[in-house]
């Protein structure tokens, strides 16, 4: 009787640290889990700024303006050769 008692607290504690060792591997799989989630919020509200801003920059009269501003006129037909490709 003594080796089976022996070895049902060998079996007991062994079973104690997997069950510990498998909760802080959890644990640290939900906190990358939450840091990665925060990441892809602030990645989303940074690509819907972004979204906004060429939306704004790509408006033609803010171009028109800005164009003005630098008195940048478009190329005349005296500035622009034609080239053949053979």
């Amino acid at each position: 009787m003594n080796k089976l008692n022996v070895i049902l607290l060998v079996v007991a504690l062994l079973s104690g640290l997997a069950v510990v060792t498998v909760q802080d591997r959890s644990r640290q799989y939900y906190i990358s889990l939450d840091k990665a989630e925060k990441h892809e919020v602030r990645l989303d509200q940074d690509y819907a700024r972004l979204k906004l801003e060429q939306a704004k920059l790509s408006n033609h009269t803010l171009i028109k303006e800005a164009a003005g501003r630098q008195r940048l006129q478009p190329p005349g037909a005296s500035d622009t050769r034609m080239i053949e490709m053979k």
